[in-house]
């Protein structure tokens, strides 16, 4: 019999599993009894042992890595919990009574329901009441059992009972396991990052109508574009990343445009505020702690509503209450904001949380409009990745298909391209540079190389050993091979080396031939985009096909591209460019392909070859995606300048960008009816019925 234990503590060691095991031993069971720990402080762990010798068993704990975790095809875990498993779970979790009683009090309630059905998809691998990380629990347990091969009794999982409990226990049953639920611990984590939540909020501080930072901005009744700070200005590099990047592409002017800071690590300072100041645009301080100017003024709400819902007996109840007074303060708040700063757009990339469609609501109550510009390639549908918007920038008409698919809710989804592709031609000069840099000190065929983040703990996230397998590789081929050059653009330039561990000492040797550039830059994120180091490369590796964006700028660029596919995702739909031509399982068969690429007249026919899909990535492929959308952007502004209703706004604005691009490039993804356009300065009314799809 093996059971294994969610998060081990006192409580349910000695309530909920000692008792169970000795009555067990007392009715006679001789079988072998294995019990493993998932988590646990290591006291805890300490006394189960001590006390389990008592009647034969001692608990261990589970060692396992996330990339390491596959299912029956090979496919990784995460890759298939986000693309199949959660969309599944959160369904059922949407059929069981409390959701459907709160579904039938939230008709007409705008965004609601999508605020919780975000809030079940939530991927928060910190946080173990997430249906995410029990699902993922619950896939570590099968997996170890089905990897000893041997015969068992049906598996017990020993997990604290978190809202929607029986769809995670369903889950589990479909898996071979049988789930025993106990009373949730206490989680201190958790609860000091609430206690600190809280003392920040009674925090005295200033109630301005408007931010000031370092120069005042002057206040126009001009309607305005807000968006939040990520980490990216660059407002005098345009081929770095950039928040403000539809700026550098537009008649846009500065002060129609309105910056929130709330990420303390990268906060506003000094500096960033007389950039801001030097094109009008205002810095608008949500956090006290995401700035560091010394008069910084926070803006605070002038008061906070609370919206009680009705709760129930059961944890469900209560998680929906709570999630539905948060969305309720958040639309709130976010009116005041906006309606203090006449913002009447409010852009951004980031749709993995419920947030953005309470801030729809608020600006809807408000008359203004949420657009979402897509950021990420996305191949297959899947429940983090839901939307719920009046406006999306996708790259492709194919991204619309991947929305609806997904479930998400657009009235209007607006084919733009890529939009990073104006940086390609910004960097051209620059990466032959970095190019003939390499040349001189021997580099005849040059590689790039792409990564993604990975975390310290290798339990629940990407970890940095995979990291470091991948960089080892790349450096050894470097400092083995006279002839070889490499450009190396990491996701965090400032985690690189710590990342890397003892690694780090391969790159700091490489770097010292001059042959191994690191491209660096940026704080939160890399400010380097993958095509420069692409464009200095003869091929361009991409580390995750699982994540691919960074392969597909560099494909756009023109490079020759290669993926590789870690997780064994054969379900995407890169796999079309062929295995052994652009996606690769190993670095040994990749580092074979490129030698034989490199030594072939001709080259290897197909090798990192793109062209059959390019169409599907982007229609365009002009450079002018984000002149595309900042234009969009400029006729909504204008549309509001002259009074018009935000139905009569949008509808103008598709209907221009139709006549301009072509009617397929505007559509609208599970949305009611077809879509109305109305050209009000020509007086033209014309229907064109592009069917939700």
């Amino acid at each position: 019999m093996t059971y294994f234990v969610e998060h081990l503590t006192f409580r349910t060691w000695g309530v909920a599993m000692l008792p169970r095991l000795l009555m067990a031993r007392l009715r006679g069971q001789r079988r072998p009894v294995r019990c493993y720990v998932i988590e646990g402080s290591r006291l805890a762990l300490q006394a189960a042992r001590v006390t389990g010798r008592l009647i034969g068993i001692t608990p261990e704990r589970l060692q396992f890595r996330l990339m390491e975790i596959r299912d029956d095809a090979g496919l990784s875990i995460r890759v298939r919990l986000a693309y199949r498993d959660l969309a599944e779970v959160q369904a059922d979790a949407m059929r069981e009574p409390d959701f459907i009683a709160c579904q039938q009090r939230a008709q007409g309630t705008d965004r609601l329901l999508p605020y919780l059905a975000k809030g079940l998809a939530a991927i928060d691998r910190a946080e173990r009441g997430t249906l995410w990380r029990r699902m993922l629990t619950t896939q570590i347990c099968a997996r170890h059992i089905s990897s000893d091969g041997q015969s068992h009794e049906t598996p017990v999982v020993v997990m604290e009972r978190q809202p929607w409990h029986g769809a995670i226990e369903r889950y589990a049953n479909r898996h071979g396991l049988r789930v025993i639920p106990v009373t949730a611990g206490w989680d201190l984590n958790r609860r000091l990052r609430r206690l600190a939540r809280r003392l920040i909020d009674r925090i005295p501080r200033p109630r301005p109508t408007q931010a000031v930072t370092a120069g005042r901005v002057a206040p126009t009744a001009r309607p305005r574009i807000g968006l939040t700070f990520y980490g990216q200005l660059n407002l005098k590099h345009p081929g770095r990343y950039s928040d403000l990047f539809f700026l550098q592409q537009s008649a846009i002017r500065g002060s129609d445009t309105v910056l929130f800071f709330e990420f303390p690590q990268d906060p506003l300072d000094m500096k960033k505020a007389a950039e801001l100041a030097e094109e009008g645009i205002e810095a608008v301080v949500l956090n006290p702690r995401a700035a560091t100017l010394p008069k910084a003024r926070v803006w605070s709400p002038r008061r906070r509503v609370s919206v009680k819902q009705p709760r129930g007996r059961s944890c469900e109840s209560a998680w929906l209450a709570e999630q539905a007074e948060s969305y309720h303060a958040l639309r709130a708040s976010w009116r005041e904001l906006c309606a203090a700063h006449r913002v009447k757009i409010y852009l951004t990339w980031y749709k993995y949380d419920g947030v953005h469609a309470a801030i729809a609501d608020a600006l809807r109550d408000l008359g203004g409009i949420l657009a979402v510009y897509q950021r990420a390639y996305e191949g297959l549908a899947s429940a983090e990745t839901t939307v719920n918007a009046d406006i999306m920038f996708g790259f492709s008409t194919m991204g619309a298909e991947v929305e609806q698919r997904s479930g998400s809710t657009i009235a209007y989804h607006v084919t733009t391209g890529y939009v990073g592709d104006h940086r390609v031609s910004l960097w051209r000069g620059e990466a032959m540079k970095i190019r003939q840099s390499l040349q001189q000190r021997g580099a005849r065929q040059i590689l790039a190389f792409a990564d993604e983040s990975t975390k310290d703990d290798a339990r629940w996230a990407p970890g940095h050993p995979q990291a470091q397998r991948d960089y080892a590789f790349l450096l050894e081929r470097v400092l083995n091979e006279p002839w070889l050059g490499l450009v190396v653009k990491p996701k965090r330039p400032v985690k690189l080396r710590p990342r890397l561990g003892a690694i780090a000492q391969l790159l700091a040797r490489a770097e010292a031939t001059g042959r191994c550039i690191v491209l660096e830059g940026g704080i939160l994120h890399g400010s380097v985009p993958p095509a420069a180091a692409a464009l200095a490369a003869d091929v361009m590796i991409h580390g995750h096909l699982y994540a691919a964006t960074a392969g597909v700028e560099s494909a756009l660029a023109g490079v020759p591209t290669l993926l590789l596919d870690h997780e064994g995702w054969a379900a995407s739909p890169l796999y079309r460019l062929g295995v052994g031509q652009v996606v690769f399982h190993d670095w040994e068969s990749l580092w074979k392909r490129c030698r034989e690429h490199w030594h072939q007249p001709g080259g290897v026919p197909g090798f990192g070859d793109w062209s059959s899909m390019l169409d599907e990535l982007d229609p365009f492929r002009d450079g002018r995606a984000a002149e595309r959308l900042s234009t969009y952007l400029q006729w909504l502004l204008e549309g509001f300048a002259a009074g018009a209703s935000r139905e009569t706004v949008m509808a103008d604005a598709a209907q221009r960008y139709a006549l301009q691009w072509g009617h397929e490039m505007v559509t609208s993804v599970n949305a009611a009816g077809s879509i109305r356009y109305q050209i009000s300065n020509r007086g033209l009314i014309s229907d064109i019925a592009l069917q939700a799809r």
